[in-house]
């Protein structure tokens, strides 16, 4: 499709490019993506926030975390930078691949650039924390967010949960559960599959169930009868 633009004398415009970039990425075309966006650039044009964020997050979700942050160096103090979504793609990419503590001295900039993190930047770095087994500074960081105007989210508090029963630490577990129903929070299919394994183990009493029926929502209850 892309070159049967360009055949009938069609100029791909910056949408066009971002779309194709996103395509190569999700198969895992890394050098094709490279190739099409200096391509983008000879045409003369610039990425936007989307686009950069689409080759950020592409290179991360590939496993080439160290190519996004030296384009992200690259790019420097542009406007591009100054983007709450590009630190938490770069945040993220960095965690998944066991490189936290780039992870952490991204998050730290961000005071450092006037950027406040959203309910995702911390669910990512929370997420990050947790999957080095650093589950004091992940509840640390977890309390923070009242304090920062940001509060949790039900999608945090299933992080942190999730950080919790993978590293079998129990302490927390009924607080966070009696908050989420107080909150209306629910449970999403990842977490209920870590409480199952667990009670299932024998590592967590069962008396959680009744807490946890309340929290599972009646579609996933469905699929689960």
């Amino acid at each position: 499709m892309f070159h049967e633009i360009t055949r009938k004398g069609l100029k791909p415009n910056i949408v066009t490019y971002s779309a194709m970039l996103q395509g190569l990425f999700r198969v895992g075309r890394c050098g094709a993506a490279r190739k099409l966006f200096d391509e983008m650039r000879s045409q003369g044009l610039i990425p936007n926030e989307c686009t950069y964020g689409i080759i950020l997050a592409g290179l991360c979700n590939n496993h080439k975390v160290d190519e996004a942050l030296s384009l992200f160096h690259l790019v420097g103090d542009s406007k591009l930078n100054s983007d709450i979504v590009v630190y938490t793609i770069l945040i993220e990419g960095a965690g998944k691949c066991g490189k936290l503590d780039i992870a952490k001295t991204l998050f730290h900039d961000l005071t450092v650039k006037g950027l406040q993190p959203d309910v995702r930047t911390y669910a990512v770095m929370i997420s990050g924390l947790c999957r080095e087994g650093l589950l004091t500074e992940a509840k640390h960081l977890f309390c923070e967010m009242d304090e920062s105007g940001c509060p949790p989210n039900s999608v945090t508090y299933n992080v942190l949960l999730q950080g919790y029963l993978k590293n079998q630490n129990y302490d927390d577990v009924v607080m966070l559960l009696q908050v989420m129903d107080g909150r209306s929070y629910s449970l999403d299919a990842s977490t209920l599959s870590l409480f199952i394994d667990r009670i299932s183990a024998g590592s967590l009493d069962r008396s959680v169930l009744k807490l946890i029926g309340k929290l599972v929502p009646k579609e996933m209850m469905d699929t689960l009868a």
